[in-house]
């Protein structure tokens, strides 16, 4: 789709009678103009890297065809002519680009953009692998009948020029002034709003149903995931559209929690035994949203609904002396009974109450978290790991061991400094030998002074009879975040008042890369990319107002496999690191 060329006509004069005292009528002056997309974006027009869809992050704008139009009724004639499209084309709400038709480029595929105030810089917008001369330019094209002029803002080519399509502009809210001035030299502007914009609500297609048995919790909650077969959608990539489920008939609209965000599951309990409705939904980038239907079978084949629950509590504390809170959404419980095939019971959180519809029994509860391994994990743990190594600073507490056996065989050495070095640089993406996480029974006592001489317990078992007097406790472990960094994500620990640069992901990757931004101000960022011996590969730059931000490592900056330097500036902070591409 094209972005909205702001074409500007050249100038057109009336040739009909010359009365000063006629004043010609503007036709069609008063409705605004909106093209409402229904198309698949076309990828051979307005992409370029200095195009920049913030929304949903890519250099591709999104476009769609639409008629600009102005119809004069005139019977005197000597009028002028004059057409100014106001364009926003990077999508931050200011219309920065102007075509005048007394000034549009001569030459195909052309546009000047950002030239509201100044010149502006020449941008192509007609990616086709075809010759110069077939590319699109713009042009007005006239028609007279009867004293009524039409005037009709349409693509052409050098090769045949009196062939006319219409122009395909960027998605925004834009704006088209003309300026009709008579012989005795009165002027009247007709100025439209004209808005491009995405309205076909993306496809989401649903399995035929679902048959599942309640749990021993007496319930079962299942996912959005669950009922998916696909989506897809015209602009908005896959990876980026939204979906959310609710039980049939229980509200309208995208389901969304009190804050805002997708409701991502559903909770079924013994009450509602037998065939039940969902509605499985797929919101797009703008906001557009659809639905289907399907349904779950509830079964109780196990028995789970006809027996007295028992409860259990499991919590996780962080073994960290900064006191940084855990993410409510952590940790999974894993639960087994020697009644029962081992069960998971996720989003327990930090502390979880679970409902266990069980005899009497041994129950063991283990916790797991495998996910993000590189949060809170930098070269800084790596210089507090080879210091306790070289006996200059001691671990003061056993949960460091822990922390610092990368390759879980029970012995702090060099050797798990070099698997901590290897997920920092993008060669490992999860460690081998271990998780990202390791739970202990807050109860144990470590030997000293080697805390690792034994095995620690990651399970803790309760009988069931005893319970809720006795409820598991656990202690969490980032493994390599020997300096409890806490749940910084992927931005390292760095002043309030200063940018944040965090690390590319995935790395490794076998395409491009996406690196996040927190930025405290609006911000032009500065990228390259360099291969190993330090020869420049690839700079580009983009500005990004204050907050969160992604940043893209194109795959077209990485043509091989290989690692390279990835070197990122945001105003005075600078980062820079390895990615590696396979």
């Amino acid at each position: 789709m094209q972005k909205f060329l702001l074409l500007v006509l050249a100038l057109w004069v009336i040739p009909h009678g010359t009365s000063a005292q006629c004043e010609p009528q503007l036709l069609d002056c008063s409705a605004a103009v909106q093209a409402c997309d229904l198309s698949a974006n076309d990828p051979q027009y307005w992409h370029e890297m200095y195009w920049w869809d913030n929304l949903i992050q890519t250099h591709d704008l999104a476009e769609a065809k639409i008629d600009l139009s102005l119809s004069i009724k005139d019977t005197c004639g000597g009028l002028t002519l004059r057409c100014l499209l106001f364009l926003d084309l990077d999508g931050d709400g200011v219309q920065e680009t102007v075509v005048d038709s007394d000034s549009f480029p001569s030459g195909p595929n052309a546009i000047f953009y950002n030239n509201i105030i100044s010149g502006g810089n020449v941008r192509s917008f007609d990616e086709r692998p075809i010759p110069l001369n077939q590319k699109w330019r713009f042009a007005l094209k006239t028609s007279v009948s009867g004293d009524t002029s039409s005037f009709n803002i349409r693509w052409t080519t050098l090769a045949t020029p009196t062939v006319y399509e219409l122009p395909e502009l960027p998605y925004g809210s834009h704006k088209m002034r003309w300026i009709v001035t008579n012989s005795a030299g009165a002027v009247k502007i007709c100025e439209k709003p004209f808005v491009v914009k995405d309205c076909k609500v993306p496809t989401v297609v649903c399995l035929n149903g679902l048959s599942v048995n309640i749990m021993p919790t007496q319930m079962i909650q299942l996912w959005a995931s669950d009922f998916l077969q696909y989506t897809e959608d015209n602009v908005t990539p896959t990876s980026q559209i939204k979906i959310g489920i609710r039980k049939t008939g229980t509200g309208a609209g995208f389901p969304v929690d009190a804050n805002g965000n997708p409701i991502a599951h559903v909770i079924f309990t013994c009450d509602e035994l037998g065939t039940q409705g969902v509605e499985l939904w797929a919101i797009d980038a703008v906001g557009n949203a659809d639905f289907c239907e399907t349904y779950v079978i509830l079964q109780d084949n196990f028995g789970n609904c006809g027996m007295p629950p028992t409860f259990i509590e499991a919590c996780v504390t962080q073994a960290c002396e900064n006191g940084l809170g855990l993410d409510e959404t952590y940790f999974d419980f894993s639960v087994l009974s020697p009644f029962w095939p081992p069960t998971s019971y996720f989003d327990l959180g930090v502390c979880g109450s679970i409902n266990f519809a069980i005899p009497p029994s041994e129950v063991t509860i283990t916790p797991s978290n495998d996910a993000n391994p590189l949060n809170g994990v930098s070269t800084f743990d790596m210089v507090k790991i080879q210091e306790f190594i070289d006996g200059i600073t001691p671990f003061s507490s056993p949960y460091q061991w822990i922390a610092a056996d990368a390759n879980r065989d029970n012995v702090v050495d060099t050797l798990d400094v070099l698997e901590c070095k290897k997920l920092i640089l993008g060669v490992y993406t999860q460690l081998p030998n271990n998780t990202s996480w390791r739970f202990v029974d807050k109860n144990h006592v470590f030997p000293s002074p080697y805390p690792l001489s034994v095995p620690f317990p990651e399970s803790i078992t309760v009988n069931s009879i005893n319970l809720p007097a006795i409820d598991p406790e656990f202690v969490g472990v980032k493994i390599c975040d020997v300096s409890c960094a806490g749940l910084v994500d992927f931005y390292e620990i760095m002043p309030e008042n200063q940018h944040l640069i965090g690390q590319p992901q995935p790395n490794p990757t076998n395409e491009g890369a996406m690196l996040p931004l927190q930025l405290v101000t609006a911000e032009t960022v500065h990228l390259e990319v360099l291969d190993f011996s330090g020869c420049l590969l690839f700079r580009t730059e983009m500005s990004f107002p204050a907050g969160p931000a992604l940043l893209e490592i194109p795959s077209s900056a990485m043509t091989q496999a290989g690692v390279y330097v990835w070197r990122v500036q945001a105003g005075e902070v600078a980062k820079s690191g390895k990615i590696v591409r396979y």
